[in-house]
């Protein structure tokens, strides 16, 4: 699997082409789980500041 994908110009100079899709799920996935344990911790450090009072 390439994550670059390169081609060459007119003059035979090697150029970024793109990036591979093949890992655009495991980002996707990693900002979802990213969210969910932000949230998680939110709710705990809000709980824990609630009793506190």
């Amino acid at each position: 699997m390439e994550i670059f994908r390169y081609k060459s110009d007119a003059w035979g100079q090697r150029v970024l082409e793109g990036v591979s899709w093949d890992l655009l799920w495991f980002f996707v996935g990693a900002a979802l789980l990213f969210i969910v344990l932000h949230a998680i911790y939110k709710r705990r450090l809000l709980k824990g500041s609630a009793e506190n009072e």
